[in-house]
Order: C-alpha cells, then structure tokens, then sequence
C-alpha cells in the first residue's frame, strides 16, 4: 500500500463565507468524467482504500459526482462525500449519492458558531445526518467539529449527544493561515482568541483523556495513537509542527485539486515548479512525486496537528487498522 487516501476537492466554489476558511476561489472541477476515471484507477493502483470528496462546498457540481463516487465504491474504494449541508436540493442531491453507491455522509458542525455562516451550517446537521442513517446499508454519518480554546470542553458531551443518534464525531484543532503557500485556512480578526495557550493545555489534556476512555463507548473518530501524541507531547498544541515529510511513510495520502492537479496536501499547497502531475497519470509517476514533495514540505511547510493526516501516517506504519478510520 502506498496510499491509505486521497483527498479530491471537487469544487472550489461554496455558497458559504465562514471566516476560517480559504478553500472558496471559485474555480471549476474542469476534468472529463473519463480522466476522473482514469484518475481513480491511478489510485487504485498505488492502494488507496478510501477517498472523501470536498472542497469549499462539493454538491455546487454535482453532474459528475454520482458516477465518480460510484466508480471509486465499484473497485473497493471507500468514499465520503464532505458538506455544509445547505445547497438547494440536499436531501434529492443526497439520495442520488446514494443510489449510486455513497455510504458515508460528513458534515461540518461547530459546537460553537464562529459566524453566520458557522450558525447557518449547525442548523440543519443533526437532522439531515440523521436522516441519512435511516437508508439502507449505510457504512456511517460523521459530524466535523473544530476545536478551539473556547469551546474543547464542550466536545465530550457534543460527542455523547451525536453518539446517540448515530452520528460519529470528528474533530480536528483550529488551524490558521502561517505563511505556507495555499493554505486553506484564513486569519481574521479574533482568531488569536481561538488559539490555544500553555494555559489550556491541562484542560484538553483532560479532555482527550476523557474521550480516550469512552472511544470503546462512543463514536469518536480520533484515534487512540493520535490522543496518546498529544498526551506524550502536550505542547504540540501551542507548536502545531507535526511535519508529515519527517516520516518514512510519507506520502500516505494526497489531495487533488478540482483541476486534477496532484499535492501533497489540503493545507500545502505551493506552485508545483517541475511541472503539474495530474491524477489520471500519479501511478506512474510515483516516486517523481515522492522525491519532489519529500523535500519541499521538509523545506517550506511549517507543520500541522490535522487528526485525518496523522491517523493517515499511523495506518500507512502499521499503529493503526484501516478499519478504524474508515468504520468497516
């Protein structure tokens, strides 16, 4: 396996404005049908096993997706589809998703609304992913959550509650625009309150204690290698310097832009200056991108405490079953 995922931001448009957010500029998913085909063979080839669907906002293009998502769940690759959850026609758009095979339903909710669009987006989650739990087959229903130093304590009883209906909860610490080329987070004017400090340090240590302990009860997605990191190493919550190119897993997942368009990452994403490898063509070019990224996120990206990606680098080394981050 050289790939436990890839990540595809299939649009680059959102009908959203969330102030930590920078993955909306508009541009279009401009690959045929067939090359996203050709692409997911590619994937296939190096091993992937799973693939979530994102972006700004996925179901704004959505004539291409029923078949994509079929095509990847076609050759044993499990997919998500990863939404705000307020296009027009959801529910029509969703069970389309469905009949074409998606099992895995992902939708952003934060505990505390950081905006309008934050508040928009809560509404309407708990609701529309339990309604999606009611189809047959259904592999999970996920509710994203970011972190902050202002609402972590309230992420073990969020977690119980959406356990209840079904619903597992993932949740990734708040992120910010530090300087590496194609971040898709935004600074704006309060984030510095959201950072965590030294001071909050024992109090989220005692939360992802908490949640550890209730994993085998509830349905959180963070795995227990990741809460164990950061209990070890309590400090990487003020340092966020976890680099995925110190590993000799690296590369254990990628990203592909809407235009096909290969990277290292979601959050690291500078000008690809030997020349753009392209879905359709990754597997055979394998270790050219390797080498390339290996070296270039060592040099220029200045790390990171994204859960998916370091549960990514665990199953990839071994410290983790595929099974836990997928739920099969």
């Amino acid at each position: 396996m050289k790939l436990t995922k890839a990540e595809i931001l299939w649009s680059r448009k959102c009908n959203l404005s969330c102030s930590y957010c920078n993955m909306a500029d508009g541009r279009e998913n401009s690959l045929t049908l067939e090359q996203w085909k050709e692409g997911i063979d590619n994937l296939k080839a190096l091993g992937c096993g799973f693939i979530a669907f994102y972006g700004a906002e996925p179901l704004l293009e959505f004539s291409k997706l029923p078949q994509v998502v079929f095509y990847a769940e076609s050759l044993g690759i499990h997919t998500t589809v990863i939404t705000n959850g307020q296009v027009d026609s959801f529910e029509n758009k969703i069970d389309e998703l469905w009949i074409w095979g998606l099992r895995s339903l992902s939708m952003s909710y934060d505990i505390v609304p950081l905006d309008k669009s934050s508040e928009i987006k809560m509404k309407k989650t708990l609701n529309r992913l339990s309604c999606w739990n009611t189809q047959p087959g259904i592999r999970d229903s996920a509710a994203i959550a970011t972190l902050t130093r202002t609402n972590y304590g309230e992420i073990w009883l969020s977690a119980h509650a959406l356990s209840r209906f079904g619903i597992w909860t993932f949740f990734d610490f708040i992120h910010w625009d530090r300087g590496q080329p194609g971040s898709k987070c935004k600074n704006f004017d309060g984030i510095d309150k959201l950072k965590f400090t030294k001071n909050d340090i024992f109090g989220v240590i005692q939360v992802l204690e908490s949640l550890a302990a209730y994993k085998d009860e509830m349905l959180i997605h963070a795995s227990i290698p990741f809460l164990e990191m950061i209990q070890n190493d309590p400090e990487l919550l003020i340092r966020y310097d976890w680099n995925c190119a110190d590993h000799e897993v690296f590369p254990s997942w990628v990203t592909i832009d809407c235009d096909g368009v290969v990277y290292p990452c979601d959050d690291f994403q500078p000008q690809y200056v030997t020349g753009a490898i392209y879905i359709y063509e990754i597997a055979k070019q394998w270790e050219t991108f390797s080498d390339y990224w290996r070296s270039t996120v060592k040099a220029s990206c200045p790390g990171c405490l994204w859960n998916t990606h370091i549960d990514s680098h665990f199953i990839k080394s071994g410290k983790l079953p595929f099974s836990d981050y997928v739920h099969i």
